[in-house]
């Protein structure tokens, strides 16, 4: 999945926990079911957000090949 395309998922994830927020607030005393799973939810998209930005294989792979060109620049010089 391309970068561009995750910006968006999270931000659409953020959008949705925020307007999910809003009836949590108004209605919490008549629904607490809803806003333990609420709760849970957005604490489950947080992991999972962030495991996502610990990803680095595609900096970690730009890194190796900026080193391989490196490498090849000091041994033609």
């Amino acid at each position: 999945m391309n970068a561009c395309r995750r910006v968006w998922i999270h931000r659409a994830a953020t959008i949705a926990c925020i307007l999910l927020a809003i009836p949590g607030v108004l209605w919490w005393k008549n629904s607490i079911l809803f806003v333990i799973l609420l709760s849970l939810s957005t604490q489950a998209y947080t992991s999972w957000s962030s495991a996502e930005a610990s990803d680095d294989r595609e900096l970690s792979n730009r890194l190796d090949r900026i080193e391989a060109l490196l490498e090849r620049k000091g041994d033609d010089g």
